[in-house]
Formats: C-alpha cells, sequence, structure tokens
C-alpha cells in the first residue's frame, strides 16, 4: 500500500511532537517537510548511490603491487612520503609499499603512481594511500574521500528522528561527492533539497 507524502508528513510531525515532549528539540512543519523531500530524493537516487558505493568499495585504499613502475621509489621520495604520512599516521615504524605505475580514472589524469604506507604502534595498524601527481606526491583523492566518511559520527540532538536524516544526509553528500569518473555512473536527475534542519540555509548542490 502506497502512502501519500502529506500522509507521512502528518504521521512523522505527530510522531515527532511525541517524541519532542521530552527532549525539547522541535521540529517545523518546514523542516519536516523539507527532510521529507530529501528523503524522497534519497531513495529517487538510490540505485545511483549504489553503484557509487560500489565502486568506492572496490578502490578502498590498500596495498598493490602491480603494475610496478619501472624506476621504484627513490631517497627524495622516500622522505617526501614520510613528511606526508607523519601528518596522517602514528609516527611509528612505516612500511612503505612498491611503486605502482596505474592510477584508477578517479584519481585524475595528473596521477601517474601511487603507493600504500603502513604505520604500526601498539599493535594497531594504519595505512595511507598515496598518489603522485605529476611530481609531487600527496593523499590519494580516494583516501581523502574515505577519511570523510570514516570521521563522520552520529549526531545526537535528542531527536531520534533528526539523528536518523542527519546520518543519511552525511553518508548520502559523501556519495555526491565521490569523485566519478566520466561515463562512469550517471548524473543525478535533480537537486536535492539542502535547508539545514537547525534552520540555515545551504547552497544547493
Amino acid at each position: 500500500m502506497r502512502l501519500s507524502v502529506g500522509f507521512l508528513l502528518g504521521l512523522l510531525f505527530a510522531t515527532g511532537v511525541h517524541s519532542q515532549s521530552a527532549d525539547k528539540k522541535p521540529l517545523t512543519p518546514q523542516q519536516y517537510r523539507s527532510m521529507m523531500d530529501d528523503l524522497a530524493y534519497w531513495q529517487q537516487e538510490g540505485r545511483r548511490y549504489n553503484r557509487i558505493w560500489k565502486r568506492a568499495r572496490e578502490l578502498y585504499p590498500g596495498r598493490r603491487d602491480t603494475p610496478l613502475r619501472d624506476l621504484n621509489i627513490s631517497d627524495g621520495e622516500v622522505r617526501e612520503v614520510q613528511a606526508i604520512a607523519a601528518r596522517y599516521l602514528p609516527r611509528a615504524l612505516v612500511n612503505i609499499s612498491p611503486v605502482v605505475a596505474e592510477c584508477p580514472c578517479e584519481e585524475g589524469p595528473n596521477c601517474t603512481a601511487q603507493v600504500y604506507v603502513i604505520a604500526t604502534e601498539k599493535g594497531q595498524t594504519s595505512g595511507l594511500q598515496l598518489s603522485r601527481m605529476k611530481e609531487t606526491w600527496d593523499v590519494s583523492v580516494v583516501q581523502k574521500w574515505w577519511l570523510k566518511r570514516n570521521a563522520v559520527q552520529r549526531q545526537d540532538t535528542g531527536n531520534s528522528f533528526r539523528d536518523d536524516y542527519l546520518a543519511q544526509k552525511a553518508q548520502n553528500d559523501l556519495l555526491e561527492e565521490f569523485p566519478v569518473c566520466a561515463g562512469q555512473v550517471d548524473a543525478p536527475r535533480k537537486t536535492a533539497a539542502t535547508t539545514n534542519i537547525e534552520g540555515k540555509t545551504e547552497g544547493k548542490k
């Protein structure tokens, strides 16, 4: 059975008012309506999001050993890689993988090589993927995306519906930001609403 958006909005508002009697953080009907618009958009874009998420998991940063670059990492590059790794990984023993000569298209046309750096401290291992952009090493584009995603934490606003919405919004906003290659995943069919439910208005994507 299909329920109308109006009916769902009324139901959510009614249950929201009841739940908010304890947390003292009410949402206005306009905020609920904006949230419902976003939820409808995310449902509409579900298949596209699934394809992006599948590709993101395929590219999850990790060690690669092929195809090897003809010239392995130089002493100067080692120092550069170690300096970058020190900003993200524990200051412990660092292992640098062999340099591979191919980059996924998500890294952009300037990427010529990649390495994976591993640091181990107190039995805990952390990794970081770097890409060589022309003549400089930097954290890879996909690695930066995963760092942002892994840093997302569920908020506790005192309103469970708001918290669920914010968690879903954080995930889907990152899917919209994923560096999709041309022709790999179809474009969104429309722009999602981006009204901040705390009452502020953000720019549209």
